[in-house]
């Protein structure tokens, strides 16, 4: 096989003809070479029934979402306006007065209280201050009780939703800790700015901790990456994820020698470097700290493979300190080889947690001779709200199971009345009520990872 190969679809470039013959055709890969463009013909098998009707609804999603990305994301962006703006002016019969009376108030966008559309679909979040602890930042003991260093990581995952402003007010007055840095930085996929990560340490000065925290889904265009099956290879660590790894900053995507070089010196902000370059800054300052890199969702996988290139750029400085990369509801980011690479160098370092059945974990789904990309790292699954395991692979792995679909919705709406009796907030409960229809969606909220964190607990589980 190849050391570099790749494998790149182009689902714009399908004809009704292709959609046709992918549901009533046994053509090979191979001859949708106009849509497949790869280095290696090997990477292009006759397909079964189950692959053609896989790779049609990528192509069908693909096509439909590339022309509804930008009314789409127009949408969202009013309704994050409109929410925030409703609380601003004290709920809806309030709007209503305030807007008759020539009184109403708009919210600034830039302000620490302004929040994200994620942030009223998860409801009311406390973000508890004391967190970390000497004890915590040596061994992570989840024998018994949730650590306080896990719920950090899913709240941290949480807030990177969220604007500068309210990042910087939530770790400096919450968390009481040291914020560092926001990042907004280029997705090539996407062609904008829509990779967003932030820095923050246990203190000023001498800190104990370090937090990367990637954040997720920025808009309908990074669904469109999160579903896409192209992938690359990283050297000889594996396969991986072609949208993700562009939304790192990678620039050539045949080649990631010459997409991810060790030094970059261009003008545009790409996240690995500009995160990397802050990284190397801080393990000079805080000579003592360790680093906890995590993400939830996209963010989880961009948090993983941020430190797969740390690793093939021999980053050591950086790599020893790194203690934990800790993901929710992460993706696949790559192939068996490159799981067994983080796993050899990462160890138990590496910690998944998936809450019930959240459809991410299930992307991009595992399709038979084409697509091959698996979970590696330490498993938490957690089958209700408060209970957890450790397990090797993702029950219903490629999420659409008939037999699943009664315990799917019974979660869903379990889930719902859980939400109602703890009163998460009522935007949060109306999200969760819509979203019984498709209980996958419903799952990922980031508040059922903060709740598993706090209340779960798991069994026979320890990191040293």
């Amino acid at each position: 096989m190849a050391l570099k190969d790749y494998l790149i679809f182009h689902p714009a470039r399908a004809t009704v003809w292709d959609l046709l013959c992918l549901v009533f055709s046994s053509k090979s890969l191979a001859e949708y070479d106009h849509i497949v463009e790869t280095n290696n013909p090997e990477l292009l098998p006759p397909m079964c029934i189950s692959t053609r009707l896989f790779l049609l609804s990528f192509i069908l999603f693909s096509i439909t979402s590339s022309s509804t990305c930008k009314v789409g994301n127009k949408f969202l962006n009013w309704l994050e306006y409109f929410l925030n703006k409703l609380h601003f002016n004290g709920g809806f019969i309030r709007l209503v007065w305030n807007t008759i009376t020539g009184s109403s108030r708009s919210p600034d966008q830039h302000a620490a209280y302004y929040q994200s559309v994620q942030s009223f679909a998860s409801g009311h979040i406390e973000y508890r201050k004391n967190l970390i602890a000497p004890v915590l930042i040596n061994r992570l003991d989840l024998s018994h009780q949730v650590s306080s260093l896990m719920e950090l990581a899913a709240l941290a995952s949480s807030l990177a939703y969220e604007n500068r402003s309210r990042i910087e007010d939530i770790v400096n007055n919450h968390f009481n800790m040291d914020f560092v840095e926001f990042f907004r930085c280029l997705n090539v996929f996407v062609g904008g700015y829509t990779t967003k990560a932030f820095i923050c340490c246990s203190k000023e000065e001498d800190a104990e901790l370090i937090v990367v925290a990637f954040r997720s889904t920025d808009g309908l265009g990074d669904w469109r990456c999160n579903y896409n099956f192209s992938f690359i290879t990283l050297g000889d660590m594996g396969k991986v994820h072609l949208g993700f790894m562009t939304a790192l900053g990678l620039q050539d995507k045949h080649d990631t020698e010459k997409g991810f070089p060790k030094e970059y010196n261009g003008d545009k902000s790409l996240a690995y470097y500009s995160i990397k370059k802050v990284l190397n800054d801080l393990v000079k300052k805080h000579k003592n700290a360790k680093i906890l890199v995590t993400g939830h969702s996209l963010g989880g996988a961009l948090a993983v493979l941020f430190t797969s290139l740390l690793v093939m750029h021999e980053e050591q400085e950086i790599l020893d300190r790194i203690s934990w990369v800790m993901t929710f509801g992460q993706p696949r980011v790559g192939d068996a080889t490159f799981g067994n690479k983080m796993v050899s160098v990462l160890g138990d370092k590496y910690t998944r947690m998936v809450y019930r059945h959240d459809i991410a974990p299930r992307f991009p789904f595992e399709i038979p001779d084409v697509i091959h990309f698996k979970h590696s790292g330490t498993f938490i699954s957690n089958s209700n709200r408060f209970h957890g395991k450790k397990v090797k692979e993702v029950a219903n792995k490629n999420y659409f199971n008939i037999w699943n679909i009664v315990v799917k919705f019974w979660g869903a709406i379990e889930d719902f009345f859980l939400a109602i009796w703890e009163w998460e907030g009522f935007i949060s409960i109306l999200a969760r009520f819509i979203w019984i229809m498709l209980p996958g969606v419903a799952f990922h909220n980031t508040k059922n990872y903060v709740n598993a964190t706090r209340k779960a607990k798991i069994d026979h589980y320890i990191i040293k």
